[in-house]
């Protein structure tokens, strides 16, 4: 029996073996226990059990199946013989171990470099900032013992770096230490009975010059192509014991890897002579869902996947995980049967959100224990948490919840309205919560009591926020982590998605590696646990559950090793993704592993190629799908394809590829209401303001959402602050201190001024201090310089008395269509010394609300649109128009008083008063024409293309 053989890319290799089993090895009794097939992973041995079934037909003994990993724990764990001095046949002994925690290796690396390369750490002293360096020197070592490096090609290196590479001193530190890292790293493995991979490759090597393996007749490399020195190793002691057969895959082009395997282990690997057959269509899409959608549409319209043998004869290879939920989302909905088994990133879980949600409320917790009021609700609104079922329903929980927030904001009244920062117990302590749930909860005939919701709220405090504020060690995250973790599990709908029970059990993983890990005593600062932990989920991968024989299968392209297909489609054909290479070394420069021999860059290449040009080339259809943007290229695999088939047919151009683009319908017409008789009755009936008659002017659209169907933003007391509401707040205190003025001359001095400022301090950190963070100081300063201003300002005046403040009045216009009722309130109204009125408007923001001159007023149309640019607002004429009835004898006018520049702007700015009539007279008229427009039913309500005042419009999404 030939003990090297080679089939090619275009045979199915699982066929093949099957019946080679079959052939060579089955008996009388199809009794295949003493043959070992030795895989590069494990997913190939039940496909070759289940081809061996459907061959023999009948119950049958199958072999022993290993992928590579378990078979070198297999050598290292299992009894071997080895033979004394006197040449005496001694039974070695079984090695119990287990493979080390990722995050034990890190930090007894962390402690190792501290003994020999201390200046490393230095900016990196905790252990979660230096937990990257620990993986990458982890990985680097693990490298040098695959490849079965010796120290002695290391003490070269620690020379060359005590010279110096072009790279930070610290590296070169690190590389002057590195053979007495890998030595103490080697020996705290074995004295704690753990291994790593690569420690556990390295002495297999010198174990298997020992090991006869006697139990079984043959092992079977099945189908390797690139080989660690270590494995190389392996190989060729079983090869020279004669109790291997080796396996290949080849074609006709020349693959160094397999050249350097066979030269190293003493055998010729044939290379084999065949052109592949398959049919080949490339797609061409714009982003991941055209290219999902691709996909969808090749199962349906070209394999028609809903056939039983083409269902479990096509794979989907998907290169980046990232296409994993966008494509099930697609495909699933036919309701056919797939299996995945790539791994999930544990960052895009909802899980995950929940941890980084816990980790920055305890990051945004200040000092005196006040929690940040965004960061508390954010985490208390995580559908996890919000829907806990503590008591009776979850929606106790879900209502409670949503009434803090609105209490917070502003939405309900209550004592802690707008606090950016608070205290648990500020929050448990504000009776009016629980209150407004019990109201919601009666209407949804759900009846708690209210010292039911007040445990509620304590639970979810404790299990959120005061079990993770002293935290001092990982023993103590662990516990807590628990804690949670079966809440959740208890009490959320976690487990109600088959999915997170995956992310769950690794979670629990986590967790008691964590509690028994070597540094779980050790002190850590809360911050340092949470960043070490969040980082270690940020590296899993979650796989999903499914049958690996049933269905299509949606792999990675290293899944499909040693499989075959009749249909195959690969998605990300692009540079970047097919082939993934890792250019850059981020911390071993990439001299140092030349100079090892790990050019690892170079194989990754031809490796990905192999296993890509292997799988396509036994298939009969091949779909290959990617992406063209300005970032994004068609992968070197598929120029080579199209390159290969152009020299053939002597021809540019050899396919087509079909660019997909979706069809969209956009809707070019604006939208716009028509009246109903019953809007122009409302509309009649009301009660206008200056504010409503500008929004109509600005937007008729606009002001039909928010006046007649009565729509508006809820203010957010948790937001940032606004300048409509710092507007209120100054109009608030000038009326409120100049109170004391009404009726007589206000008199600005050092006493009013100290008045006037204690007021403002009193008044601004309660209402707004408490809403901002440390820059509040800033807006404060500002504030303070500005109304300092205003006082010297107010003290120039010439003010006799001031006759009122902020007082509402009310009007009435009588125009064609009927009455029109108008309200107003005039900030302040001032008599001056030589017996005139001033009407003064204050305003904090910088539009120009005031009026043209008369003589661009009186030509123009009185249409909304020339009203808008000419009047601007009706807000001065209708104060003036009103107050000059009031006051029929007196001089008056109107102004605009600007409280960031002192500025003030008459309305009127000719005296005479025929120029006053006239001016108002047109400001009139122009109402009269805009509330004809309003009523009539004939002319909708129609939206103005403003770019400008449309980003800021509550209601632009309706439009």
């Amino acid at each position: 029996m030939e003990r090297v053989i080679t089939w090619s890319f275009k045979e199915n290799f699982i066929e093949n073996l099957a019946q080679f089993l079959i052939e060579n090895f089955a008996g009388k009794d199809n009794d295949f226990s003493r043959v070992l097939c030795v895989f590069g992973g494990k997913r190939p041995g039940l496909f070759l059990k289940q081809r061996l079934s459907q061959k023999i037909k009948k119950s049958f003994y199958p072999p022993v199946i290993y992928s590579m990993d378990e078979f070198i724990e297999y050598i290292v764990k299992y009894p071997f013989k080895i033979f004394n001095s006197e040449g005496e046949t001694v039974e070695g002994k079984s090695l119990v171990f287990k493979k080390i925690s990722e995050i034990d290796a890190c930090y007894f690396i962390y402690i190792i470099t501290q003994e020999f390369a201390g200046e490393i750490l230095r900016g990196q002293r905790q252990f979660s900032e230096f937990l990257p360096w620990a993986r990458e020197i982890i990985s680097f070592i693990e490298q040098m013992d695959l490849e079965n490096i010796p120290n002695e090609a290391l003490a070269h290196i620690q020379k060359s770096a005590e010279i110096g590479y072009e790279v930070p001193q610290s590296i070169n530190l690190l590389l002057q230490n590195i053979i007495n890292i890998r030595n103490k790293y080697h020996s705290f493995l074995r004295k704690n009975n753990v291994y790593s991979r690569g420690l556990m490759y390295l002495d297999a090597t010198k174990i298997v010059p020992y090991r006869e393996f006697e139990e079984f007749e043959t092992i079977i490399f099945c189908n390797f192509f690139y080989l660690h020195t270590t494995e190389r190793d392996i190989f060729k002691e079983i090869y020279k014991k004669k109790k291997g057969i080796f396996i290949f895959q080849n074609s006709d082009d020349k693959w160094s890897v397999l050249e350097e395997n066979a030269k190293y282990l003493g055998f010729k690997i044939p290379s084999c002579r065949g052109h592949p057959q398959y049919k080949l269509s490339i797609y061409q899409g714009f982003d991941l869902h055209s290219q999902v959608c691709i996909v969808n549409y090749i199962l349906n319209n070209e394999i028609k996947s809903n056939e039983v043998k083409n269902k479990e004869n096509t794979v989907i290879v998907v290169p980046s995980s990232e296409a994993i939920i966008p494509l099930l989302t697609e495909i699933t909905s036919q309701g056919k049967e797939f299996n995945v088994s790539l791994g999930y990133p544990f960052r895009k879980s909802s899980l995950f959100t929940l941890f980084a949600t816990l980790l920055k409320v305890q990051e945004s917790r200040r000092k005196d224990g006040k929690y940040y009021a965004h960061d508390y609700l954010k985490l208390l609104r995580h559908p996890l948490i919000k829907n806990l079922k503590i008591f009776h329903s979850s929606a106790v929980t879900r209502v409670i919840v949503h009434k803090i927030e609105e209490v917070l904001k502003g939405i309900l009244p209550g004592s802690i309205n707008g606090s950016l920062f608070l205290n648990l117990e500020e929050i448990e302590n504000e009776e009016k919560i629980y209150w407004y749930a019990l109201e919601t909860l009666q209407n949804m005939n759900i009846y708690v009591k209210v010292e039911e919701c007040k445990t509620v709220l304590t639970q979810i405090h404790n299990l959120l926020f005061q079990k993770w504020e002293d935290l001092v060690n990982f023993s103590e995250f662990a516990d807590n982590l628990e804690y949670l973790l079966n809440t959740l599990v208890e009490k959320s709908k976690l487990i109600k998605f088959p999915f997170n029970l995956k992310f769950v059990e690794k979670l629990y993983l986590i967790k008691e590696q964590l509690k028994s890990s070597l540094f779980c005593k050790e002190r850590f600062t809360s911050r340092e646990m949470w960043e070490v932990f969040l980082h270690h989920l940020e590296g899993e991968m979650i796989p999903f559950i499914g049958s690996p024989l049933k269905g299509t299968q949606i792999l990675g392209l290293f899944e499909t090793r040693s499989l075959s297909f009749d249909n195959v489609i690969v998605m990300d054909v692009n540079e970047s993704l097919l082939p993934r290479l890792k250019i850059y070394e981020p911390l071993i420069p990439r001299e140092v592993m030349l100079n090892l021999g790990l050019n690892r860059l170079e194989k990754e290449e031809e490796i990905q190629r192999y296993q890509f040009m292997r799988l396509i080339s036994g298939a009969k259809k091949v779909y290959l799908i990617y992406q063209q943007t300005q970032e994004k290229e068609r992968s070197r695999f598929i120029e080579e394809l199209l390159w290969e088939k152009q020299k053939a047919t002597n021809k540019l151009e050899v396919t087509t590829i079909p660019k997909v683009s979706f069809l969209l319908k956009i809707s070019s017409h604006h939208k716009e209401v028509k009246k109903t008789q019953e809007m122009v009755d409302f509309l009649k009936q009301q009660v206008y303001s200056a504010t409503s008659i500008d929004t109509y002017v600005d937007c008729p659209l606009k002001f039909f959402y928010r006046y007649v169907l009565g729509l508006k933003e809820r203010e957010n007391l948790l937001g940032e602050l606004e300048t409509s509401y710092l507007g209120r707040f100054l109009h608030e205190l000038l009326r409120d201190t100049m109170e004391r003025f009404k009726g007589k001359r206000p008199v600005i001095d050092a006493q009013f001024k100290k008045y006037f400022f204690k007021e403002l301090e009193e008044r601004f950190e309660k209402k707004i201090a408490s809403r901002m963070k440390s820059d509040s100081f800033l807006l404060k300063k500002i504030i303070t310089t500005r109304m300092e201003r205003f006082l010297e300002c107010e003290k120039r005046r010439n003010v006799a008395r001031i006759i009122c403040l902020e007082e509402p009045g009310y009007g009435r216009l009588n125009f064609s269509p009927g009455t029109i009722e108008i309200s107003y309130v005039v900030d302040r109204i001032d008599e001056l010394e030589d017996g005139s009125i001033v009407i003064i408007d204050y305003k904090t923001g910088s539009t120009n609300m005031i009026p043209k001159e008369l003589r661009e007023l009186e030509n123009i149309k009185m249409e909304r649109c020339f009203l808008r640019e000419n009047i601007g607002s009706f807000q001065l004429p209708l104060y003036y128009h009103f107050i000059s009835q009031k006051f029929p004898a007196l001089e008056i006018n109107a102004e605009l008083y600007n409280l960031r520049t002192m500025e003030r702007e008459l309305f009127i700015k000719n005296p005479h008063p025929s120029y006053k009539e006239k001016v108002i007279a047109i400001c009139i008229n122009a109402l009269q024409n805009l509330f004809g427009e309003l009523f009539n039913p004939e002319i909708p309500f129609q939206p103005d293309d403003d770019a400008q005042k449309c980003k800021f419009c509550p209601f632009t999404s309706f439009c």
